[in-house]
């Protein structure tokens, strides 16, 4: 496989930073994900965080046979990444309701595109400098309002992500996957990647991307996140850039947070996704479903 790859995130004119990015890879594949925490609902980075962790870990996981039903591998780990948004939520002793996230998240397996969101986090199929596919937004659209509709899906609280998986495309040289939290879709259009980006080092140019991203949306800009992934494009080595250091996006939470991670840790049993049984994996979610409504 011959690609390169790029991540970034920008504040914008938030308070703080409530989205994530990461991308993970192995020999035979790549997961490129972006999570949009909630904001207006406590815990909202969290929520993305333990998103982007749980995805990660799946991922990592997985054994071959998984990977090749990717549909069932996405919606597994997405509803697990639900589930585990609610205990990492009692953990910090946050209401179990309030931590939530958008996603968007790819796998590419085979020289194929596998796709699947929940939300407004979007995924674009660029082919020759255009758009050949666009996830539709999870939104509740209502009569005269334009813009600024809510969501109807996402990860955390109490209902269901339902996570829409795409069709699954044959990746041909030179198409771009890009994908993007709400603030940085807003006011994208394909044109701008050949201005800004250079499909050899995208990283270098994502900076600039967003920040006039940032300049065209209405202030204050929400964050901006992005993944992007050139196909049949060789990430060129450069002895010019051996300087520079992409910055993990992988954001780390505050230290408040993280201790009371480990305090809670500590104190519970250790949980574990073993993705290589998908059915326990499904009584297992299912259990902890009965469990959660008792409490609740």
């Amino acid at each position: 496989m011959e690609y390169s790859i790029g991540q970034r995130s920008h504040q914008g004119g938030r308070d703080y930073n409530e989205d994530r990015t990461a991308i993970f890879e192995r020999d035979d594949a790549i997961l490129l994900v972006v999570a949009d925490g909630l904001g207006g609902h406590e815990g909202g980075e969290v929520a993305s965080q333990c998103f982007i962790d749980t995805m990660g870990d799946s991922f990592k996981q997985a054994t071959r046979s998984q990977l090749e039903k990717a549909d069932s591998f996405l919606t597994l780990s997405i509803n697990f990444a639900h589930h585990a948004i609610h205990r990492r939520a009692k953990s910090m002793g946050l209401p179990v309701e309030s931590p939530k996230t958008t996603c968007v998240v790819c796998l590419i397996y085979k020289d194929v595109a596998h796709w699947a969101h929940s939300g407004d986090s979007r995924l674009y199929l660029i082919r020759d400098r255009k758009a050949r596919y666009i996830t539709e937004d999870h939104i509740s659209k209502k009569s005269g309002r334009k813009s600024n509709a809510p969501i109807n899906r996402c990860v955390g609280g109490l209902e269901a992500p339902r996570p829409e998986v795409g069709e699954p495309r044959q990746l041909s040289d030179g198409d771009i996957l890009f994908l993007a939290s709400d603030g940085a879709w807003a006011c994208f259009d394909p044109e701008d990647l050949a201005e800004y980006v250079d499909p050899q080092h995208p990283s270098l140019g994502l900076d600039s991307l967003l920040q006039t991203l940032e300049n065209r949306n209405k202030p204050p800009s929400d964050n901006l996140s992005v993944v992007i992934m050139y196909w049949g494009v060789k990430q060129l080595d450069n002895p010019a850039l051996n300087d520079f250091e992409e910055p993990d996006t992988i954001q780390l939470l505050s230290q408040s947070i993280e201790a009371a991670n480990k305090a809670s840790a500590e104190s519970a049993e250790k949980e574990t996704f073993d993705i290589k049984d998908l059915d326990s994996a499904i009584n297992e979610i299912e259990s902890f479903i009965t469990e959660l409504d008792d409490q609740l």
